[in-house]
């Protein structure tokens, strides 16, 4: 059950806090904390729907639940592995511009997303066994890095001022603002594909520790947007790419023996991009596999192939302006439209097929 924790904990905001809140701020403006409240209560709410789906539809992995779909889960699932490719590959072509802007300006684009996608290809072809372990080890240790980072950072809050809700800024922008954030909250369906294989099998605390992780995740988007906006202001936050990075690597400080605490930060993100991607390959290869061979047999091969197109598709992401159009233009609002879509008509579907079912029971 604490495994299943980390890997829902993982396979959400971890792979993308590095450019947060800088979009929200630039769409919200004055407004942004009633974004923020907004991003959370979308990622509660389709994440709650997903536990509703969880309890209503038939047991098995995602593939399974899409039964009732008929021959349209091909098309479902085949969509859901190009959209869940797409967005890593915006993402750690993010990262690797990042860390070639900020810490490696001479080392090839390329080369740091190879090594990014190829460590989260080898954790994702593993046994359920193993990376849910390494998930286990890893998360804390991450954790408790980023908290130590931010700790160092207290003395540096002289803009408070702006963690003051601003004035409302209308539907449509609110509304705007938060899709834009939608990203943070994909999951990719990880519960719904590894929920099932959670020992002792009980719904109830599936959800607890569902919410739970969400929960954790819902506090470290705030604490970064308190740490960015109270560090530098919504003005500056606006007007830099990647604004936590910028606060974090000029950290200076001799607590604890650390010269540079900010390099750290090459640590906490390489690791949480490279397991965040890693929980995705391994739902998709299963729910792949199990569609076209009918078990796990051919997950570690369908891993590889997903890892090369990952590769491939963060090749030819050359700039950050690009990367980001991909994630916000074009990911959120297909991707949480079909979201949406899939879950309200399963769960129409299940219910449907659960009532003659019901009404022959009763008599």
């Amino acid at each position: 059950m604490l495994e299943y924790g980390f890997f829902i904990a993982f396979a959400i905001v971890t792979g993308a806090v590095y450019i947060w809140p800088q979009a929200l701020l630039v769409t919200a403006g004055p407004g942004a904390l009633w974004a923020v409240i907004g991003s959370i209560l979308l990622g509660f709410g389709m994440n709650g729907l997903g536990l509703l789906w969880l309890h209503w539809s038939p047991k098995g992995i995602l593939v399974d639940r899409l039964r009732p779909w008929g021959p349209l889960r091909w098309p479902i699932l085949a969509l859901h592995a190009l959209l869940c490719l797409g967005l890593d590959a915006a993402l750690v072509a993010l990262l690797a511009q990042m860390l070639a802007a900020v810490f490696y300006p001479q080392t090839p684009l390329w080369l740091m997303e190879s090594l990014v996608i190829g460590l989260a290809g080898w954790f994702a072809s593993q046994p359920l066994a193993t990376l849910a372990r390494n998930l286990q080890f890893w998360f804390p240790l991450l954790a408790a890095t980023f908290f130590l980072l931010i700790s160092l950072n207290i003395g540096h809050l002289h803009q408070t001022w702006a963690w003051r809700p601003g004035p409302w800024p209308g539907l449509s922008v609110w509304g705007r603002a938060v899709l834009g954030t939608w990203f943070l909250w994909k999951q990719n369906e990880v519960m719904l594909t590894v929920a099932p294989f959670v020992r002792p099998p009980q719904l109830r605390v599936i959800r607890r520790v569902t919410w739970i992780a969400l929960g954790f995740q819902a506090i470290v988007l705030v604490v970064i947007y308190g740490t960015t906006v109270g560090t530098l202001g919504p003005q500056a936050v606006q007007l830099l790419r990647w604004p936590l990075v910028y606060v974090l690597s000029n950290l200076s400080s001799h607590t604890f023996y650390l010269s540079r605490p900010g390099l750290l930060i090459l640590v906490t993100w390489t690791g949480a991009m490279v397991f965040f991607v890693s929980t995705h390959l391994f739902c998709t290869g299963l729910n792949v596999s199990r569609l076209l061979t009918h078990s796990y047999r051919a997950s570690p091969v369908i891993v590889s192939v997903s890892s090369a197109l990952i590769a491939l598709a963060a090749f030819a992401i050359t700039t950050p302006t690009q990367a980001t159009n991909l994630v916000m233009e074009i990911f959120n609002p297909i991707d949480l439209s079909f979201s949406a879509i899939v879950v309200l008509v399963s769960l129409g579907l299940t219910h449907l097929a659960k009532s003659p079912n019901k009404e022959l029971s009763q008599r």
